[in-house]
């Protein structure tokens, strides 16, 4: 789904992936119960060992680390890594999506608007970035604001995500839900069980709707599955556990 200049494929090839490449059905799976940190701390490690600052492909290195980090919860230590690499090869800046994310997790919404909507000129038909970026404008302004600046991602045919952009302007998940149900291959209905949650989290979040999003979230979050976005996803689940928790005086 992505486009990009011919000259820039292979310096983008082992990052620049769009959200839409994330979503196999027959990504990885384990049980719900299993503890994911361990997987992480090996990614970091692995990806640490791998920086080499000065020669070719550094920058894609750095993305790596960036990614490892954010999929492991440390979306704060991310950014630094996805700025570096930016400033080593200024091309990429509109692929890396994964940096929008790690910027709203940071509170950086503002940025992460204008990182989804730079992801949207080499990627426009994918209607998670679109939900990313109206995250984000729902943080920095409100939910009505959001609602006007929507970014259109006409054509993406997966499951459930044309409802899901139809669920942005407002009103209920009864055609996500329909849709999901509709689906009869088991590994299929898992995938999009999983990104209807997700979605309908991260939309009741923008709404200001913490404990909706929480529940949804935290189903989202509980999926066998170990790809980008089910890693995201515990992610999430985690922020706004802590965001519900009272402030320390």
């Amino acid at each position: 789904m992505i486009t990009r200049p011919r000259q820039t494929l292979s310096t983008f090839i082992v990052f620049a992936l769009s959200l839409t490449c994330l979503t196999s059905p027959t990504a990885n799976a384990q049980p719900p119960s299993v503890d994911h940190s361990d997987r992480h701390e090996r990614s970091i490690e692995r990806a640490q060992s791998n920086l080499r600052a000065d020669e070719s492909g550094a920058a894609s290195r750095e993305v790596a680390l960036a990614d490892a980090l954010l999929r492991g919860g440390k979306a704060d230590e991310s950014i630094p890594h996805y700025e570096t690499a930016i400033k080593q090869s200024p091309d990429m800046r509109p692929y890396l999506w994964q940096y929008g994310i790690a910027l709203f997790f940071a509170g950086r919404f503002d940025d992460g608007r204008e990182l989804f909507e730079a992801h949207r000129r080499v990627n426009p038909n994918d209607v998670e970035n679109a939900a990313w970026h109206f995250l984000c404008e729902a943080k920095a302004n409100d939910i009505d604001s959001a609602r006007k600046l929507l970014l259109p991602a006409p054509g993406d045919r997966r499951v459930p995500m044309s409802e899901i952009l139809d669920r942005l302007p407002g009103g209920d998940a009864t055609k996500i839900e329909t849709a999901v149900n509709a689906i009869d291959h088991p590994m299929s209905k898992q995938s999009a069980r999983f990104y209807a949650d997700l979605y309908l989290g991260l939309i009741a979040d923008a709404e200001n709707k913490p404990d909706e999003a929480l529940r949804f979230m935290t189903r989202a979050a509980e999926t066998p599955m170990t790809h980008y976005m089910a890693d995201v996803a515990r992610v999430y689940a985690d922020h706004l556990r802590s965001s519900s928790k009272p402030k320390e005086r």
